[in-house]
């Protein structure tokens, strides 16, 4: 039993690795786009072609309190607010249709500046990088929060570039696992 005690090591820091890494993903309040950029239409009504299409799923909120949301394009920002009741599962879906320009509207004055954001006077346009934002307010405990960003273009060039966390988790997790192999072929030699 002493001579195999590193083969030990290796698998079970192998295996700690790999389940930090899919733990951390599924924990607390999230929200994930289907893409890093979506195509504005320049057709105003709903589109079935996904290239306009964006899709968000959300979910991880505790039920006894609102789910607040802050929407900003390029800094500027375009809404927040919490609502009571909404949405009514967790998780849920949604698809969001984003034209290229937006109907005529009123100026509307919006909140003071609220850290990197700035306050506008004038709604902005679709285009540019949106980020929405999810928090709840819950007394006593360290507010969950949630955020995601992405482009608005009129035409997108995707690059995929995976997260780097969730890289060096799951190529640890597996160079353990080889070496783990390697020992254990030595031994049976």
């Amino acid at each position: 039993m002493k001579k195999h005690w590193l083969r030990g090591l290796m698998l079970g820091v192998s295996l700690a690795l790999l389940l930090s890494g899919s733990v951390a993903l599924a924990q607390g309040l999230f929200i994930r786009a289907n893409k890093p950029c979506v195509e504005c239409s320049e057709d105003s009504r709903y589109p079935t072609n996904d290239r306009y299409l964006l899709e968000f799923t959300f979910g991880g909120w505790d039920t006894n309190y609102d789910l607040c949301v802050r929407t900003t394009i390029d800094g500027v920002l375009l809404g927040a607010g919490c609502d009571d009741g909404y949405p009514p599962r967790d998780p849920s879906t949604v698809k969001d249709f984003f034209p290229c320009e937006w109907p005529e509207y009123e100026p509307v004055v919006l909140s003071l500046p609220v850290g990197d954001v700035s306050a506008a006077h004038e709604e902005p346009g679709p285009l540019g990088l949106w980020v929405y934002r999810l928090w709840q307010e819950i007394p006593g405990r360290p507010n969950p929060s949630a955020q995601v960003s992405f482009l608005v273009a009129e035409v997108c060039e995707e690059e995929f570039v995976p997260e780097a966390g969730s890289v060096l988790l799951l190529g640890s997790g597996l160079a353990g696992l080889a070496g783990y192999a390697t020992l254990r072929w030595r031994t049976r030699e």
